[in-house]
């Protein structure tokens, strides 16, 4: 069977040195277990709540045309990662029924926002709002600034078929659906919005773009059953372990993800926000660096090979494209007559790692044979057990947000000091 693979020949660091580790991240393996913060992990096993997801898609894409995820971070990144991940690349652009067009304004610029909505017919769109707390600022404005627009046009639309809502048992969102007759989906409790991937928050809006969500869960388990398999929590345990390391015994405080997939550049704008978030306190945590293969070999490899040792560095790449792109016989240089992208960018990937090693820099390896809807699933669930994990080593709490907190209650005292600004 083929799987995600964790090659950690050139980390720099002894197998021992993390093994030592073992212990403290198998008790956090088991307060996962035994404590509601765990929940996050039986979401993969849950269901109830893939029943809940299927229910609402079944037959719902017949008439719809667009989908729209309101939300902020990781109300709005892991969906994203997912469809950047398994839906064609240019879907918007080349989308056929039952599939539907799915838009990420992760945002409140004006400029943006308001594009995407002057662009969107009320009738045939449904907007999925995500906020487990109800009371996200951003949210509410994008979804209130929506609702100003649809009811501004003369296309009629339903607030119970044009809209649902992913919140929790209470708050400012959970009674706006309520006053409005606005189907409601389950965020669990527990679940913090940047763990949230595997629940209705992150794979609705796949769901309806046509991605088999239910593989993207097996996926997880079955990376689950690995890391359960194994003494020091498998590769979510020493990644976790060797991050830790690499940050606050060989002064790496900077952790660098070099994918070479533009597939799965949104997976890592998850990573870096699930890494952030969780990890940033106390005066403590390292800061995630997601870079582009090749694209940055052109704007950051000088740095990463000549500059301060000072980082680690993880290096993605899939060993078999779902495309094929030939170059043509007679290509100059001649190193490219008859060959493809794919050995291309291969022999790209392969000559950044070997300039990184060559420099002693340590670099680790995320070799995905392709990328399926398990694949998928393995990767996500690998680092979110590896983010919650590496929590327990860092001695702070992985699902608490008090810094992004502090932000919003500032920004809601300069809101409420005087009259709206222009």
């Amino acid at each position: 069977m083929s799987e995600l693979t964790v090659d950690l020949e050139h980390a720099r660091v002894a197998r021992n040195s993390l093994t030592r580790h073992s212990v403290m991240l198998r008790r956090a393996l088991e307060r996962f277990d035994s404590e509601p913060e765990g929940d996050f992990l039986r979401a993969i096993s849950r269901a109830d709540l893939l029943r809940e997801i299927n229910s609402f898609v079944k037959g719902r894409a017949a008439r719809l045309t667009d989908v729209v995820q309101l939300g902020i971070g990781g109300s709005s990144l892991g969906a994203q990662a997912v469809c950047g991940a398994l839906l064609p690349a240019r879907h918007n652009e080349i989308v056929r029924k039952p599939g539907l067009r799915c838009h990420f304004p992760d945002n409140i610029d004006p400029e943006s926002f308001g594009a995407l909505l002057e662009s969107l017919n009320p009738t045939t769109t449904l907007v999925h709002v995500v906020s487990k707390s109800g009371g996200t600022l951003e949210t509410a404005a994008q979804l209130h600034a929506l609702l100003e627009v649809f009811r501004g046009s003369k296309r009629k639309f339903s607030m119970r078929k044009n809209f649902v809502v992913t919140t929790g048992a209470s708050g400012a969102l959970r009674d706006f659906a309520s006053d409005e007759g606005v189907p409601v989906l389950s965020a669990p409790e527990h679940i913090a919005g940047r763990y949230s991937l595997f629940t209705s928050s992150g794979l609705l809006v796949p769901a309806l773009c046509g991605v088999p969500v239910a593989r993207v869960l097996a996926g997880a388990r079955r990376m689950e059953q690995r890391c359960r398999a194994d003494a020091m929590i498998g590769p979510a345990g020493l990644l976790a372990a060797l991050g830790f390391h690499h940050d606050q015994n060989e002064q790496r405080p900077i952790h660098v993800e070099m994918i070479y997939s533009d597939a799965l550049q949104l997976c890592g704008a998850w990573f870096s926000q699930i890494w952030a978030e969780s990890l940033g306190k106390k005066g403590r945590g390292p800061t995630p660096v997601v870079a582009r293969g090749t694209t940055d070999q052109h704007s950051q490899i000088q740095l990463y090979v000549g500059g301060p040792d000072d980082k680690l560095y993880t290096v993605v790449r899939v060993d078999r494209h779902r495309r094929a792109v030939k170059i043509a016989r007679g290509a100059r240089p001649a190193v490219l007559s008859g060959r493809s992208l794919a050995q291309i960018f291969a022999a790209e990937a392969e000559g950044t790692v070997s300039a990184l090693i060559e420099q002693r820099r340590p670099v680790v390896q995320l070799r995905l044979p392709k990328i399926t809807p398990e694949i998928i699933g393995e990767l996500i669930l690998l680092q979110q057990l590896q983010t919650a994990l590496a929590g327990s080593l860092y001695r702070v709490d992985p699902f608490v947000q008090p810094g992004v907190e502090a932000g919003k209650i500032a920004a809601m005292k300069i809101l409420s000091g005087g009259s709206p600004p222009g």
